[in-house]
């Protein structure tokens, strides 16, 4: 989610919590979080805000970049 205070909005991760710092735009927002490899989604007639560590950690990749399985190879 893309939350707002005052003036300024600051992204935060819808699974895990984790916040960018604030931008004075919306759409600077939304820059930032493709700058930090972040994704949004459509849920529905939401949109989830997915932070770059969530996702590997949905790809199946651990803290350290390798796959869980131990192979480094791509689906």
């Amino acid at each position: 989610m893309i939350e707002r205070y005052y003036s300024c909005f600051t992204a935060v991760c819808d699974y895990c919590g984790k916040r960018l710092p604030g931008s004075e735009s919306f759409k600077g927002t939304l820059r930032d979080m493709r700058d930090a490899g972040w994704e949004s989604r459509k849920n529905g007639d939401d949109w989830k805000c997915v932070c770059n560590d969530c996702l590997f950690t949905e790809k199946g990749y651990n803290e350290d970049m390798t796959r869980r399985s131990g192979l480094l190879e791509d689906d």
